[in-house]
């Protein structure tokens, strides 16, 4: 039976559960790898608040491509609440991966590009390309464990998060790497693991703007539970230092602190991933919060909670149907709506709320070929005038999955 939703350890870079069984931490504690099916094969994927959706690839071992192709329909193809344009397009995406455990040492490789074309707007292309891979000692039955991961990545998407509150750059390209490095040790059915991760990323602006070009460094700790192999649970703390090269700091009316501080922010992540198993229906998600703050000035502080999560129902097997939601608010702390602000009203502090439904069915034709359709919704508000967008896509596709 095809299995659509796989282990949500989004941060996790141990094992392969997927394709060698479902096994629990204490025979196979590496047998797990990290998905998101919210973007996993789509192009153009909107990041739940982070600046940019740079991320680590999936470590896994075995032989794997999937590819999809997908011609489809954009009510809003630059993601804006005024001024739409509407317009066809036509996408395709793949990832490949190789790998193997010999048992002392797992290592692989990994690649994945995608691209969406919209016919008759040249502007509103886009690409995604990833090349990484890892080398790690697994857990095996229990005790240490330790490994690293990394990719190189290069895009151009069409909304970005450039520290907030929303920025919209319709052709702005960035290029990146991005490691991790985790220690963890494994006993029961638990397994505790620390990581150090690092990222550099570098953009190409064609307006005359100061670089968004920083670096970012960081520290996780999770622990990982799997219970009766139908609940596994991740409850995670992920702690993070961005510095910008070329932004300056700024107050929290908006105006520059000073002509030489650079922007510095402090990132504090915290939350569970959960998955669920029946059989018949799976389940995985992510209840998270992310505490942001700024070196000096307040412009940038904010609190954020959201939810993500997905759910495959397994009834038919050569059926295969897929929902899922994802919503978060943000709210600063000190910067000023002034937008909203009436004579003789008392200020008030900008919020954000992002939220995005989906659906895909697909229906496999012959042996690894499925023909599908997804839908998606998605509203992005804010009390800033013009801070906003909504957007729906429809889209038929072909998939070729093994």
């Amino acid at each position: 039976m095809q299995r659509w939703l796989i282990a949500a350890v989004l941060l996790a870079l141990a094992g392969q559960m997927h394709a060698q069984g479902n096994t629990s931490p204490t025979t196979n504690p590496d047998a797990r790898e990290s998905i998101e099916p919210f973007s996993d094969l789509e192009v153009g994927g909107v990041a739940d608040g982070q600046y940019l959706p740079l991320s680590l690839g999936r470590d896994r071992t075995g032989l794997g491509l999937r590819t999809r192709v997908s011609f489809g329909w954009d009510s809003n193809i630059f993601k804006e609440d005024r001024n739409d344009d509407t317009g066809l397009f036509g996408d395709a995406v793949g990832e490949a991966w190789v790998g193997h455990n010999f048992g002392l040492i797992a290592l692989g490789v990994r690649g994945k590009v995608a691209g969406r074309l919209y016919f008759g707007e040249p502007d509103a292309d886009q690409w995604d390309m990833k090349l990484g891979g890892f080398v790690k000692v697994p857990y095996g039955g229990g005790g240490w464990g330790f490994g690293i991961s990394a990719d190189v990545l290069y895009q151009q998407l069409q909304t970005y998060e450039l520290t907030g509150p929303l920025t919209r750059q319709d052709d702005l390209r960035a290029s990146g790497g991005v490691a991790r490095i985790h220690v963890g040790y494994a006993v029961s059915f638990l397994i505790f693991e620390l990581g150090l991760h690092g990222k550099t990323t570098d953009f190409s602006e064609e307006n005359k703007v100061p670089s968004y070009d920083n670096w970012d460094v960081g520290l996780d700790f999770s622990i990982y539970m799997s219970l009766w192999d139908i609940v596994e649970l991740r409850p995670y703390v992920d702690f993070s230092y961005l510095w910008f090269r070329d932004q300056i700091d700024l107050q929290d009316d908006g105006t520059l602190l000073s002509q030489t501080d650079d922007l510095q922010l402090l990132v504090l992540d915290y939350g569970v991933d959960f998955k669920v198993d029946l059989g018949f229906i799976e389940a995985e998600g992510r209840v998270y919060a992310i505490r942001q703050d700024d070196s000096a000035a307040g412009f940038n502080r904010y609190s954020q909670y959201g939810l993500r999560g997905a759910v495959d129902f397994n009834f038919y097997e050569p059926l295969r149907i897929t929902a899922g939601i994802q919503f978060w608010h943000r709210e600063y702390d000190d910067r000023i709506d002034v937008d909203s602000l009436e004579p003789g009203s008392t200020q008030k502090t900008t919020f954000e709320r992002y939220a995005m439904l989906w659906g895909e069915v697909a229906y496999n034709v012959y042996s690894y070929l499925y023909l599908g359709g997804r839908y998606t919704y998605a509203r992005r508000m804010s009390d800033i005038n013009t801070g906003g967008y909504a957007v729906h896509t429809a889209a038929l596709f072909l998939e070729l999955n093994f």
